[in-house]
């Protein structure tokens, strides 16, 4: 499996998770959203950097 396959949802449901739990308060999410967004802004921009590195690195090894 392609590591720009599984590492941008994993980072996005832990930062989720942190969110989420930080602070017992019922609605913490609700409080965070800002910062989820920012979190699944920030997964979507590592997953198309991952996927072009792929891309290239794949090029460069068939170019040899």
């Amino acid at each position: 499996m392609k590591k720009s396959t599984w590492l941008p949802p994993a980072l996005l449901l832990a930062g989720i998770a942190f969110y989420v739990n930080y602070g017992i308060e019922y609605n913490a999410w609700v409080e965070n959203l800002p910062l989820i967004i920012i979190d699944l802004l920030i997964c979507v921009a590592l997953f198309f950097a991952l996927r072009k590195k792929e891309r290239l690195s794949r090029e460069r090894q068939s170019k040899k």
